[in-house]
């Protein structure tokens, strides 16, 4: 049986590949909106973790910090990544504001 739950997001997903540096380490998003971004790692944090770093944007680095919201773990024997979506709580606003724009194609990530 899935454990699919609908989430309900408060702007626009945005399907990008922006690297994450992070102090555990670094990954790549899976998208990217106004309030927080999911991104794959084979070691994802508890949920409740607090999370700084950088998002790294065309040659620019645009600091964060914020909370892991959900996690779900891989499985590194099988080299399946897990997912973890965080929320910002710290953001360039004007990185949030062009974020929030809507775009033609939306994208999801479900935990």
């Amino acid at each position: 049986m899935s454990d699919t739950r609908k989430i309900t997001h408060r702007s626009p997903r945005r399907r990008v590949r922006l690297r994450v540096a992070m102090s555990r380490g670094s990954s790549l998003t899976v998208n990217v909106s106004a309030g927080g971004f999911c991104t794959g790692l084979m070691r994802v944090l508890p949920v409740g973790s607090q999370v700084d770093g950088l998002l790294h944007l065309d040659g620019q680095e645009v600091s964060f910090a914020g909370r892991v919201t959900w996690a779900r773990p891989g499985d590194a024997r099988l080299n399946v990544m897990g997912r973890m979506g965080v929320r910002f709580e710290k953001i360039d606003p004007a990185f949030a504001r062009s974020l929030a724009e809507p775009e033609t194609a939306s994208a999801t990530c479900r935990p």
